[in-house]
């Protein structure tokens, strides 16, 4: 557990499965929770649970809850690595009100990916993909020293409309501290 000052950031447990299984509202599609081909994923609730059940994704610490000071989950983060080869891994950040993006919470579970990312895992690049949907999150990242690195046009048909998706990059060398 990393206690901050404005949040409290564990291991997602089993038990956070009906929280996690709320980011994937088909209302509000989000990058983070589309599949490999980045097509809508819309797993069950016991899906979830099995998945932060995984003692593999636990020893890896795929996913984090991030807890306000009232113990209430308000979001989720994630650092997948890809081979050690490559030096860049993938990070996700999923709060469940996109207005916690502009709060302290958003700052610290970033550090601490950034940490995670930088430090323990020595990689040199963070990837971060966004849908222009998610208009909060990517001015997020763009205030915390993350670069365009393009836009995949029209990748998600959903609604009734098209989605583009947006391929932002953070630089160990360019990384806040």
């Amino acid at each position: 557990m990393i206690f901050g000052e404005h949040c409290v950031i564990r291991a997602a447990e089993p038990e956070d499965a009906p929280t996690l299984k709320l980011v994937y509202n088909p209302a509000n599609p989000r990058a983070a929770t589309l599949d490999r081909r980045r097509e809508p994923h819309q797993p069950t609730t016991d899906e979830l649970r099995e998945l932060l059940a995984n003692k593999d994704i636990k020893l890896l610490g795929e996913y984090y809850a991030v807890e306000d000071k009232t113990g209430r989950v308000r979001g989720f983060c994630s650092l997948r690595a890809g081979r050690q080869d490559v030096f860049f891994g993938e990070m996700l950040l999923m709060f469940l009100d996109e207005a916690d993006l502009a709060s302290p919470m958003a700052a610290e579970a970033l550090a601490f990916l950034r940490d995670k990312a930088f430090v323990e895992r020595r990689l040199t690049k963070i990837i971060v993909h966004c849908l222009d949907s998610e208009g909060a999150l990517r001015g997020f990242l763009v205030a915390n020293g993350f670069r365009s690195d393009g836009v995949a046009r029209e990748v998600l048909f959903s609604q009734g409309r098209w989605f583009n998706n947006e391929t932002l990059s953070l630089f160990a060398s360019d990384s806040k501290d």
